[in-house]
């Protein structure tokens, strides 16, 4: 017992006289230099003074520096810890749009084959871009998931009374003008009474090379019952129609039938030693 207090004594001793305590260490470069691991079983307090506790933090809680001669403070972290291998979302865009493609309509006949190939150009001749929907992209991992959402009304009504009608057509997302996603659908009219539907698209690409794209969303019709009569709209309403009489449409409007493209843009999180 009285080596042990000897040597607590000459440790404090020495502690007072140079005020700096290294552990493994001959030359500590701080209050207290720990060369080596440090286990601590306790709280950690930050910020205290000699007659107040220091602010052990709260669960989920980060300690921030604040810089040189600055005591860290805790914070809570608003960004999700990744693990290895995990994907995290990089970034989102998003548009919408009004006008909508009023170019497949009555007297415009159906565009031919009825069915699309994934990476066939964009032809003018078939297809109709929803204009305000495109969205300049740029991938900058080569490890990647891009995600694509699509969503616009759907609007049909026949200018014959007494007639049901119908139209198919095929909605996709062009990246440069190449088909990379596609979905067909088809709404159907009885009377002349406007009918709304709503169209989705929802597909993911994997490891998209590295680059600049220019997304587009473009639809063309590949089948009309009654291509003299039936009036159709894509991502905005029919206002009126006839000819004769002309008749007003109360049912929708452009904002209740408007287009959404969302694009989320996920990497690969690698670490490396």
């Amino acid at each position: 017992m009285k080596y042990t207090g000897t040597l607590m004594l000459t440790f404090l001793t020495f502690m007072k006289m140079f005020s700096q305590v290294g552990i493994n260490t001959a030359t500590p470069k701080s209050t207290l230099d720990v060369n080596g691991d440090l286990a601590l079983r306790k709280a950690l307090s930050v910020g205290g003074t000699d007659i107040v506790n220091g602010d052990t933090g709260s669960v989920d809680q980060v300690l921030v520096s604040r810089g040189a001669g600055q005591s860290p403070v805790w914070r809570y972290a608003n960004i999700p810890f990744m693990e290895n291998s995990q994907y995290k979302l990089i970034n989102t865009y998003l548009k919408t749009d009004q006008t909508g493609i009023t170019t497949l309509s009555n007297n415009v006949a159906a565009s031919s084959p009825v069915t699309s190939n994934l990476n066939e150009d964009f032809d003018p001749a078939k297809w109709a871009k929803i204009t305000d929907l495109s969205i300049p992209v740029e991938i900058k991992a080569s490890q990647n998931k891009v995600t694509y959402q699509v969503q616009t009304g759907v609007e049909l009504v026949n200018k014959v009374a007494g007639s049901g009608s119908s139209v198919d057509f095929i909605c996709g997302i062009f990246k440069n003008n190449k088909l990379v996603a596609l979905r067909p659908d088809g709404i159907a009219a009885v009377d002349t009474a406007p009918t709304q539907s709503i169209f989705t698209l929802n597909y993911t690409e994997e490891n998209v090379a590295t680059g600049n794209y220019m997304i587009d969303v473009a639809c063309r019709k590949i089948f009309s019952s009654d291509v003299a009569n039936n009036y159709f709209r894509i991502g905005v309403n029919i206002p009126n129609y006839g000819p004769t009489p002309i008749l007003t449409n109360t049912s929708s409007n452009a904002f209740s039938l408007r287009s959404l493209l969302k694009i989320d843009i996920a990497e690969l999180v690698t670490y490396t030693h």
